[in-house]
C-alpha cells in the first residue's frame, strides 16, 4: 500500500526538515538537524527513488517502512534516496541517525556517494556505533558518521545514499554535530543478551570473525573490542558457538622468554560476555606474526625460491632452531588458556603467508613483518641452506649410494654435496623429478605433524585442527591425505581452507580431504578462501551435512552483510542436524603421481585435465575421491568403482593393489584421453593391457572410446556402465533414476534419506516414483525420503 500521511500519498516522496522549518524547535544537543524523514513527519522532501520496493506496517505495535526482501544471490536491496537540498560544502562531517524496529538479524550498511562519474562510488562511514540488527524486536537507533566528499549535490546522476541490510526503517535524520555522550550510550545500550535464532540438536563448532584486528602493530584491542560488541550478539543470533582470530606471536611474546597474555585475555573476556567460545589460530612462523627480536636474529632464516633465488620473510621449516619457539610457544598458550576453559578449539598455523599447512603462495605479499612487502609467489620454495642439506640427506637414505642416483637421474655426481633443489621440470627424469616433489611435500607434512603433536601437548583436552588449503597443486606442498592421517594420530582434525562460490570447484578442490577425514575418522572443517555469496551458503550446508563435518567457518563480512546469504543461513542451518556419513560406492583415483609429474594436472585451477572430468562424475553420482595413500591402506575394497579421469603414470604397488581388487570384482572405467596404456612410474604397460585384453578375473574394465569433448559424453558413457553395475548400492541405483535438469546433484545420507541441492538460477523440476515429483527453488536444498522408486 502507499504511504499516507496528513492525507496524502507519499509515493516516491519522504518527509524533509530543514533547521529552518516553521514551527520545529531544534534540541541543542542535536546539532544542526538537515533532514528527517520517517512515518508521519510533516514539511519538505527528500525522495525515495525505489518507492514500488516498501510500504507500511506495524510490527509489535511499532508502525514502520518495510523494504521488500531479496532473493537474487548477485544483488543486494538498497534502499536509494536523493537529496532535495545540496549538502553544505562548509561541513567537514555529517551523522546519519536511523532509528529502526529491530527483526531479524544483519548489518545495516549506509553509503554516501562519493563519486557521481559513471554507475557512481559510495564511501562507507568512518565510524558507526549500534548497527547490527539482532531480533530484540524492539526500536532501536544507530548512528554513521560520514566525511562529506565534495559532489554536485544538485546534478548529480546517481542516488545519494543507499542503505543495505535495513528491513524496517522508523525514522532518519542527518545532523551536522553529535554529542560523545550520545555515541557511548549507543554502544552501552548495544544488547549483550540476546537469544538466537536459530539452534541445533546435535551441536557442532560453528565459528566465524567478528573484526578482531589481526594486522598493525600492533592491532587495535579498541577496535577490535568495538567490533565485538557489534557483532558478538549478532554471531550468537545467527547460532554461531564460537569467535575466531589470529593470534600472533609477536603479541604472545613481545621479548624472548617474556610471555604477556593481556590482548589476546581482554579479547576472550569480552566474547565470553555473549556466551560464546574462542577459536583462536595460532600463527607463530608467518612473516606478519614474528617478533622483531626474533626477526632480527642471526639464526632466522626465510625461505628462498627456486625461480628466483630471492627470500621469502616466512621462515625456513628446514631451520631446527625453530622448533624450540613452536613448542615453547604452544606450551605456554595451552597452560595459559586450556585450564580457562574457553576453548572451542584451536586452530594451527604452522607456515605459509597466513598460517596454513603449506609454503607461501601470491597472496599476502604485504603481510611481511612490520607490514613490508615480501618476495611471495606460488612456486618451489627450497632454495635455503637448511632445505639443501636435508635434501641430501633424503636421497642419500633413499638410493643408498651416488652410484645409484645417478643411474635414477642419468646424471654424473660425485657425491649427495653436490646436489642442490631444482626445478621440478629440470630433470632429466621422473625418478628424480618424483625424489624432489615427494621429498619437497613430505617436508612440510612432517613439519605439520610436529606442530600437532607439540600442540597437543600443550592442549590434551582440547580439539585441535590443521588448516589444509590450496586445490592440490605441488607447490603448495599440501598433502591432503598426510595432513589428515597425521591428525589422526592425535584425535585432531583438518580444516579445509579453499572453499569457492562454486558448488562443483567445491568438490573437485576438497573431496580428497574430506574423504580422507571421514575413513580416518578425524574432525573436517570447510572455510572460505575469500568471498562467497548467498548461493555459497546453501552449497556449504550441502557440503557440511553430507560429508559429516564437525566444523563450519566464515568471515563475517561475507555473510552478515548480506541479507539474502542471511535469510538462506537460517532457513538452512537446520539440515546441519541431519550431518551423516554419505553412501558411497564410486571412488575418483586422484592422481597424485601423475601430479607431481606433470603440473597440468592440478597446477592450473582451471586447467582442463583432473578437475572438469571429475566435475563430471559428480553431475552423474556421488563420489570420494581416493589417491595412493588411501588405496594403500586398503581403503579402496569400501568401493565397487574406480573412476579414472586424468593421468597416465600410476606407481607399480598401486596398481597392483587396483589388479588384484578389479579380479575380486571390482569396476574400472577409464577414459580415452590420454591416449595409450596407463603405465607405471618405470614405463611398465603390461597390467594395464591386461586390463583391455579383458583379463580382468570376477571384475570388469570399461574404456570409453569417443571424445573428450564435450566432457559430458565421459559423464553419459560412465552413467551407462554405472546403471549395470550389479553391485552398486541399491540406494545409488535409485538416486541415479531421479530425472533432473543440470546443476542438480544429489547425496544419500546412511540413515536412507536423500539431500537434493538445485545450484542453479532457475527452479528445478526433478521426477520421482509414480510420476509424482518435487520442485526445488533456485539455489535450494530438499530432503528426500527412500524408496524414491518402486523396485
Amino acid at each position: 500500500m502507499p504511504f499516507e500521511v496528513s492525507g496524502g500519498s507519499m509515493l516516491g516522496f519522504l518527509f524533509l526538515f530543514s533547521a529552518l522549518s516553521p514551527g520545529y524547535s531544534l534540541e541543542e544537543e542535536k546539532g544542526n538537524l538537515l533532514i528527517e524523514f520517517g512515518h508521519g513527519r510533516p514539511s519538505g522532501v527528500v525522495e525515495l527513488l525505489n518507492p514500488d520496493m516498501v510500504r507500511e506496517v506495524v510490527r509489535n505495535g511499532e508502525p514502520a517502512i518495510e523494504i521488500e526482501r531479496g532473493n537474487d544471490p548477485y544483488k543486494k536491496v538498497e534502499w536509494l534516496f536523493r537529496l532535495k537540498n545540496p549538502l553544505s560544502q562548509e561541513e567537514e562531517r555529517l551523522v546519519l541517525e536511523i532509528e529502526f524496529f529491530d527483526e531479524g538479524a544483519g548489518v545495516i550498511q549506509p553509503m554516501l556517494l562519493r563519486d557521481d562519474r559513471f554507475t557512481g562510488e559510495w564511501m562507507r562511514p568512518s565510524r558507526s556505533v549500534s548497527f547490527t540488527r539482532l531480533n530484540t524486536r524492539k526500536v532501536r537507533r544507530a548512528l554513521f558518521e560520514f566525511e562529506i566528499p565534495s559532489v554536485d549535490w544538485q546534478n548529480a546522476r546517481n542516488p545519494h545514499l543507499k542503505i543495505v541490510g535495513l528491513q524496517y526503517l522508523k525514522s532518519m535524520r542527518l545532523l551536522t554535530v553529535t554529542q560523545d555522550l550520545e555515541w557511548e550510550e549507543l554502544a552501552a545500550a548495544v544488547p549483550i543478551e540476546v537469544t538466537p535464532i536459530v539452534k541445533l540438536e546435535r551441536p557442532m563448532e560453528i565459528t566465524c570473525t567478528v573484526g578482531i584486528e589481526d594486522v598493525g602493530n600492533p592491532p587495535s584491542l579498541s577496535n577490535s573490542l568495538d567490533n565485538i560488541r557489534e557483532y558478538a550478539p549478532l554471531a550468537k543470533v545467527l547460532g554461531f558457538t564460537s569467535i575466531e582470530c589470529f593470534v600472533r606471536w609477536d603479541m604472545l611474546e613481545p621479548g624472548p622468554g617474556h610471555f604477556d597474555f593481556s590482548h589476546y585475555d581482554q579479547i576472550v573476556e569480552a566474547i565470553q560476555e555473549y556466551g560464546l567460545k574462542w577459536y583462536p589460530n595460532l600463527v607463530i612462523t608467518s612473516a606478519f606474526a614474528l617478533p622483531g627480536w626474533y626477526f632480527e636474529d642471526a639464526s632466522n632464516l626465510g625461505f628462498t625460491c627456486l625461480e628466483h633465488g630471492e627470500s621469502n620473510q616466512v621462515p625456513s621449516i628446514w631451520n631446527s632452531r625453530n622448533r624450540d619457539h613452536v613448542t615453547r610457544v604452544l606450551k605456554a598458550f595451552g597452560e595459559h588458556y586450556e585450564p580457562m576453559g574457553v576453548l572451542e578449539a584451536v586452530r594451527l598455523g604452522p607456515s605459509g603467508n597466513f598460517g596454513e599447512a603449506q609454503y607461501p603462495a601470491g597472496a599476502g605479499k604485504s603481510l611481511g613483518h612490520q607490514g613490508i612487502s615480501m618476495h611471495a609467489h606460488i612456486g618451489w620454495w627450497a632454495g635455503d641452506a637448511y632445505a639443501q642439506e636435508e635434501f641430501q640427506e633424503f636421497l642419500n637414505e633413499r638410493h643408498g649410494s651416488i652410484q645409484t642416483l645417478n643411474q635414477a637421474w642419468e646424471t654424473n655426481f660425485v657425491s649427495f654435496q653436490e646436489i642442490k633443489p631444482q626445478l621440478p621440470e629440470t630433470y632429466r627424469t621422473s625418478r628424480g623429478r618424483l625424489d624432489m616433489t615427494e621429498w619437497y611435500t613430505d617436508s612440510m607434512t612432517k613439519w605439520c605433524d610436529f606442530w600437532a603433536q607439540e600442540a597437543r601437548k600443550a592442549m590434551p583436552k582440547t580439539q585441535i585442527y590443521q588448516s589444509s588449503g590450496g586445490w592440490g597443486y605441488r607447490e603448495a606442498g599440501t598433502d591432503f591425505t598426510a595432513q589428515a592421517k597425521s591428525m589422526k594420530g592425535i584425535s585432531g582434525g583438518i580444516r579445509l581452507t579453499n572453499e569457492t562460490d562454486s558448488f562443483e570447484q567445491n568438490v573437485y578442490a576438497t573431496r580428497l580431504a574430506a574423504t580422507a577425514a571421514r575413513l580416518y575418522g578425524i574432525g573436517l572443517g570447510y572455510e572460505p578462501a575469500g568471498f562467497h555469496s548467498a548461493r555459497g551458503v546453501v552449497a556449504r550446508f550441502f557440503s557440511t551435512a553430507s560429508t559429516n563435518g564437525s566444523n563450519l567457518y566464515t568471515r563475517h563480512s561475507v555473510l552478515f552483510n548480506d541479507d539474502y546469504a542471511v535469510e538462506n543461513w537460517l532457513r538452512y542451518y537446520h539440515l546441519l542436524d541431519l550431518r551423516q556419513s554419505p553412501v558411497i560406492d564410486v571412488a575418483v583415483y586422484y592422481p597424485e603421481t601423475m601430479n607431481q609429474l606433470d603440473d597440468g594436472t592440478f597446477r592450473h585451477l582451471y586447467a582442463w585435465g583432473f578437475n572438469s572430468r571429475a566435475a563430471e562424475v559428480r553431475r552423474r553420482v556421488d563420489v570420494d575421491y581416493l589417491d595412493e595413500r588411501l588405496i594403500r591402506e586398503g581403503f579402496l575394497d569400501r568401493y565397487s568403482v574406480l573412476v579414472f579421469c586424468w593421468g597416465k603414470v600410476i606407481p607399480s604397488d598401486v596398481e597392483q593393489i587396483v589388479d588384484r581388487w578389479l579380479r575380486a570384482g571390482g569396476t574400472v572405467i577409464f577414459p580415452s584421453y590420454p591416449r595409450g596404456p596407463y603405465e607405471t612410474v618405470e614405463g611398465d604397460t603390461s597390467v594395464f593391457l591386461s586390463w583391455e585384453r579383458g583379463d580382468t578375473g570376477d571384475g570388469s574394465f570399461f574404456r570409453f572410446p569417443g571424445d573428450m569433448e564435450p566432457i559430458s559424453l565421459y559423464g553419459d558413457f560412465i552413467e551407462g556402465v554405472l546403471k549395470e553395475v550389479p553391485q552398486l548400492h541399491p540406494w545409488t541405483k535409485q538416486a541415479m533414476k531421479i530425472q533432473h535438469p543440470p546443476r542438480v546433484f544429489f547425496s544419500i545420507l546412511e540413515d536412507g534419506q536423500v539431500l537434493a541441492l538445485n545450484y542453479s538460477d532457475e527452479s528445478a523440476r526433478i521426477l520421482l516414483k509414480e510420476e509424482s515429483s518435487e520442485v526445488l527453488p533456485p539455489f535450494s536444498i530438499k530432503v528426500l525420503a527412500l524408496p524414491l522408486f518402486t523396485e
